[in-house]
């Protein structure tokens, strides 16, 4: 009983603070705070506060106004809220019916630090796809929060933050270290016994491997073979992938076709043997599994290491099944520094004299010398690539010397430099 009141009283204060418009008046304000209340049932049936909308039932209240405080109480970017409306224009007044609707909608996808799990699905070696009878709150996903929320057995961990599938309430993509088939799993959710999975041998079918530098290979898939990137079909990436974005159903398929989903590959690995050789590790090269329109993650050989030139070499996983897995390694030319410029104290842009496309600033730095000879290191800050040219960040604490010159060459050989590479600090004197 107390519950079903709880949840009354939630359903009536919500669709009231969604439709209060937020240019009324203190004293229509008042009278609405009274209204979220005793909430006022319009003629067709529509839950609204009395007295706050007019001209043939369009409230003051324009939709990118509406679609602003749903944002808000459900924790989610406006652009996945946009879609809750047929044809979005933000300037245009909404209707009660409007307002209700997405209200009412917006109650079943307020986040809640009670939730709890619902089920779990096993959807490769290395991901589940958990839901929750609730949405996750914001904090719930911090990867530390998430870490300690998330307690499984047999030495399983969760990788990465939980994904929130498009279209989704409350079901999550989870990237999780490799099962053991056959083994049992059982999932303890902060503190709370939430299910038993047993563990898949299934692993991800990826198209081929490929060298791209080097000392780092690609593992490129396609969706046409029904293998999609999760960062297509997760909401904290919507709008952020050229219309490429997917929503895949609770049978993870999309017109008619099924899909394998390659979660995060944070502190995943692959095995690379050179023929007549010993196994290599490689690591994931983080931001690197899905940009540029492609499938292709990145992985790196130890530092120092680099491909044989002619030597051929298989790629082999517990994650993932490669079809082309052997590729023969060929010379590389490193990439090419062309300029440096400070941008600020603490962080410096490095242009290349060609887009290197893919992230591959990942994972790099360049080090930075002055007329005495003391050095500095700054490491690439994942993303910031706008075509050839991607910031380099300084460590904290760390800053340039105003006025002063610096020479700039890569750490390592992943790049050369056209003839020297000079670093000129005076925009910083007055910054």
């Amino acid at each position: 009983m107390k519950k079903t009141l709880l949840q009354l009283l939630t359903v009536s204060a919500v669709a009231a603070s969604v439709m209060l418009p937020l240019n009324a008046a203190p004293a229509a304000a008042s009278a609405s705070a009274q209204s979220a209340k005793t909430p006022a049932a319009s003629a067709n049936g529509d839950l609204a506060p009395a007295g706050h909308y007019s001209d043939h039932g369009r409230l003051m209240l324009t939709q990118q106004e509406l679609v602003s405080r749903i944002a808000q109480l459900t924790e989610k970017k406006p652009l996945v809220i946009q879609q809750w409306l047929k044809n979005y224009e933000p300037d245009a007044r909404v209707t009660k019916g409007e307002a209700a609707r997405l209200g009412f909608k917006a109650i079943a996808h307020i986040p809640s630090e009670h939730a709890a799990v619902t089920d779990i699905k096993v959807l490769s070696a290395a991901t589940l796809e958990i839901t929750f009878d609730s949405p996750l709150t914001a904090a719930d996903v911090n990867l530390d929060k998430a870490k300690a929320n998330f307690q499984f057995d047999n030495g399983m961990t969760i990788r990465n933050v939980p994904q929130l599938k498009n279209g989704a309430r409350s079901t999550y993509v989870v990237p999780v270290t490799v099962q053991q088939p056959g083994k049992t799993y059982s999932l303890t959710y902060k503190g709370k016994a939430a299910g038993k999975f047993t563990g898949s041998a299934h692993t991800v079918k990826l198209a081929a491997a490929r060298q791209v530098t080097a000392d780092t290979f690609e593992l490129e898939s396609f969706r046409k073979d029904g293998v999609v990137d999760y960062g297509y079909v997760v909401e904290s990436y919507f709008g952020t992938r050229g219309g490429l974005e997917m929503y895949l159903n609770d049978r993870n398929a999309s017109g008619g076709k099924s899909y394998d989903i390659i979660s995060s590959l944070r502190d995943m690995s692959v095995t690379l043997t050179p023929e007549g050789g010993q196994p290599i590790r490689a690591a994931y090269v983080p931001y690197t599994q899905a940009t540029d329109d492609r499938q292709a993650p990145k992985f790196r050989l130890p530092a120092g290491q680099t491909l044989t030139p002619g030597v051929t070499y298989k790629v082999t996983s517990d994650w993932a099944t490669v079809t082309e897995a052997s590729f023969t390694a060929r010379s590389t030319a490193p990439l090419v520094i062309a300029s440096a410029k400070a941008v600020s104290p603490a962080s410096v842009d490095i242009t290349l004299a060609a887009d290197p496309r893919d992230e591959l600033f990942s994972g790099r730095s360049v080090e930075l010398t002055d007329g005495d000879g003391k050095k500095l290191t700054a490491v690439y800050k994942v993303t910031s690539r706008k075509g050839a040219v991607g910031t380099f960040e300084l460590p904290a604490g760390t800053q340039l010397s105003p006025g002063k010159s610096y020479t700039v060459t890569a750490s390592g050989s992943w790049a050369t430099q056209q003839g020297k590479i000079s670093l000129n600090t005076d925009a910083l004197k007055n910054s």
